[in-house]
């Protein structure tokens, strides 16, 4: 044990040194209710000794040899500069505005200064390298891997970095999100960074786009602790405001910071109700954003979106769907948890209407019908028309988990809910016109599609009486949707296992209702006398004499489909005859078409192969 004496006015660097001290225990550096927070008390007001654990010098080269080692391997796979140019120039063009985590000035000239970094300055003065710019490289890494997702094919530079044949820029990036990984984890805990935590949620998206949605919630829940680690659910960042800093730079940090924990917040809920996860953020805006002292910078932070006249911003767009929207996951998760309780039907209808009617609210260049596109084309809003579809999809993925608990037993629950997912279907449609080939790889596209695929399938299988003036419609959306599902799952294997899922549904559907392989679904149901025919008569029979789906949990296929394994049995991946993919219209619908999966007998999916027996 040794022990410190503070000077009767303790400065700046012993502060910092005790504020790793209390750290290294534990402790949070911004908590005020633990014994360490008394200590710090202690010292820094009582001037009175402590006794304290020693620690090792703060210019002490952070990590072991070995892991200096480690280290120097890990970012030699950085490509050449010309190609980190490229790769960020179609990162901040068009992938940054997705989450706004990234400030390009900022992330810029910290680029600038990594390639200032001499060979000789690495393998000599690696010890004496500042933390901020060791730590860059896991952010690269991740703006990289996230490039390679989205940058045209055939660009002969980029494929420079191919090593293998066959080797394709998807395997490219998951390669530096790994590398990008490995250095999150080698540079430890102790003295977290806020570009740690954007790498940590730029590794969560890679993952999610790649179809790994369980390890992608990982290493979200993983980062969201990072976040809490350095105070930014606090509104503050108490471990890198530094009064030596510029004034620029210290707000920079701040909006950035408060962008990050917003971001983090909207991904937790939204995955907790897809996912049925636990929650592990809380959140609330009007109190967040007034951490924010100075009246002008929060309403130009918090409050611009709502603005008619000045540009957009890709961080009002999420404002936007939060405001409107996404604040109403929490309650939607709650509900939940409830199961199918009348008692929260009340609940619902209020939180239907208060969306419907934050919808009107919304600003006319982010409308969801008729928006005014007059920010459209100019310089700086490029992304405006795909974000204004994704905003769409996603207000009415909120309206459509809103009602999913009671679609089978309240039947304006069911209304909505294929209302909501016609209209993400749509969203979904007009996303997918406005990317390029091969943008339609990754798998962010598949989720709610997903979702709305099987809700809207699944609800005209079990009530097909029911909403007559959507049943073409209803047709039209999910057939569409099954064939863009058909296309991203050619290059992924959890699109195409969703792909499997809804053209089993779909061809339950047809045999329910005795189409024949011949008939053209959209025509048999545009006939609006239409009632359910008793062609399959056992099969109907049974449904309504045996089964009662009051008491069946309704589908969460996201969920369903990565943590039940749900899948469909004799879907062939080609058509062998043509070589064609596979046309649900086509097969024969007397086959039977199983679901496999970690269900039970009692769920959708049991009570679906029940049906089929």
């Amino acid at each position: 044990m040794v022990h410190l004496c503070p000077p009767a006015r303790p400065g700046p660097e012993w502060a910092r040194e005790l504020q790793d001290r209390i750290r290294d225990f534990g402790y949070s550096s911004h908590g005020n209710h633990n014994s360490m927070s008394l200590l710090r008390t202690a010292e820094l007001y009582g001037s009175q000794d402590a006794s304290l654990v020693e620690f090792p010098a703060t210019n002490q080269p952070p990590f072991r040899n070995d892991a200096d080692r480690k280290y120097k391997e890990l970012v030699r796979q950085l490509p050449s500069q010309a190609c980190i140019d490229i790769l960020v120039q179609t990162f901040f063009s068009g992938i940054n505005w997705q989450y706004d985590l990234l400030d390009e000035e900022s992330f810029r000239e910290r680029l600038e200064a990594w390639g200032m970094i001499s060979y000789s300055d690495l393998q000599t003065s690696f010890g004496r390298l500042a933390l901020e710019t060791l730590v860059f490289p896991v952010l690269l890494f991740q703006v990289l891997a996230h490039a390679l997702l989205f940058h045209p094919p055939h660009d002969k530079m980029i494929n420079s970095l191919m090593t293998m044949a066959g080797m394709t820029f998807h395997d490219l990036g998951a390669e530096y999100s790994d590398t990008g990984a490995e250095l999150l984890a080698l540079l430890g805990k102790k003295n977290i960074k806020i570009a740690m935590v954007q790498a940590g949620l730029l590794r969560a998206s890679f993952l999610k786009s790649s179809g790994k949605v369980v390890e992608a919630w990982h290493t979200l829940g993983t980062t969201i602790r990072d976040a809490q680690e350095i105070g930014l659910h606090t509104g503050r960042i108490i471990s890198e405001q530094s009064p030596v800093e510029p004034k620029r730079e210290r707000h920079n940090v701040s909006l950035v910071a408060h962008k990050t924990w917003v971001v983090l917040h909207i991904w937790d809920v939204h995955m907790a109700v897809v996912l049925g996860r636990p929650i592990a953020t809380d959140f609330q805006i009007d109190r967040f954003s007034h951490t924010i002292e100075d009246d002008e910078r929060r309403r130009e932070l918090f409050s611009h979106w709502q603005t008619e006249i000045d540009l957009p911003r890709p961080f009002d767009i999420i404002l936007a769907g939060y405001n409107v929207a996404y604040r109403y996951f929490k309650d939607i998760h709650q509900i939940e948890q409830n199961g199918t309780n009348s008692q929260d039907y009340p609940t619902v209808e209020r939180i239907h209407a208060t969306i419907k009617n934050n919808i009107q609210s919304l600003p006319s260049w982010c409308r969801l019908g008729n928006p005014d596109t007059k920010f459209d084309q100019l310089h700086g809003c490029q992304w405006l028309p795909v974000a204004r579809e994704g905003l769409s999809s996603l207000i009415h993925l909120v309206l459509l988990a809103l009602h999913r608990p009671f679609i089978f037993s309240v039947a304006n629950s069911r209304t909505e809910a294929v209302k909501a997912g016609i209209s993400i279907l749509h969203a979904q449609e007009r996303l997918f016109q406005q990317s390029e080939p091969h943008q339609r790889k990754v798998f962010n596209p598949v989720y709610a599609s997903f979702d709305a695929i099987v809700l809207i399938a699944a609800l005209c299988l079990v009530f097909p009486n029911e909403d007559h003036e959507r049943r073409t419609e209803c047709i039209n959306v999910v057939e569409r949707g099954i064939q863009r599902l058909d296309i991203i799952g050619q290059s992924n294997s959890m699109a195409k296992a969703a792909h499997g899922v809804v053209c089993s549904l779909y061809l339950r559907l047809r045999r329910r209702l005795g189409i024949s392989e011949t008939e053209d679904a959209r025509a048999f149901f545009s006939n609006s006398k239409w009632i359910s025919p008793n062609i399959d008569t056992d099969y109907s029979n049974r449904e309504l004499s045996e089964f009662s789906f009051d008491a069946v949990l309704p589908p969460r296929p996201t969920h369903d489909l990565f943590f039940d394994h749900i899948s469909s049995t004799q879907i062939p991946l080609m058509d062998p005859s043509d070589g064609l993919p596979l046309d649900p219209l086509t097969v024969d619908v007397t086959d039977n078409w199983n679901f496999e999966g970690t269900f039970s007998d009692a769920s959708f999916w049991g009570v679906m192969n029940e049906l089929n027996h």
